[in-house]
């Protein structure tokens, strides 16, 4: 969806630049404000004509340019997000902050810090503190 909406997004980046250039050749330095403002809402509200226009045209910069943000969000696509973990996965091979995870019962009784009773074992124990 995010690849989607990016590409789209450029892709009328792209066209209002081209549509902006265009005009600047056309008007050579005989444009105002209002002619450019004209220029890039025009090209916002009616998109597809205007990229039907340029291809028609044959426009090399609209052409390329769309060509290069396309393979550019493929190679967005396969190079960073192929075989992304879950939310609630973790990469235990890279942690960074914010990684956290249920530890496994090797890593908590280690024989050290915490040792492995069974509940009887616990319940003598807590018996005899009793008695004392």
């Amino acid at each position: 969806m995010w690849y989607a909406v990016t590409v789209l997004i450029s892709l009328l980046c792209l066209l209002i630049l081209t549509q902006l250039l265009v005009t600047f050749s056309a008007l050579k330095f005989d444009f105002t404000t209002d002619d450019l403002g004209r220029v890039v809402q025009e090209t916002a509200f009616h998109p597809i004509q205007t990229a039907q226009q340029l291809i028609a045209d044959r426009n090399p910069l609209f052409l390329m340019g769309s060509v290069v943000i396309l393979l550019y969000g493929i190679y967005v696509q396969i190079r960073f997000y192929r075989g992304k973990k879950e939310g609630w996965e973790v990469d235990e091979q890279n942690q960074y902050h914010g990684s956290a995870r249920w530890a496994r019962p090797k890593e908590i009784f280690d024989g050290q810090n915490f040792v492995a009773k069974s509940q009887a074992e616990i319940l003598s124990a807590f018996s005899e503190s009793l008695k004392d």
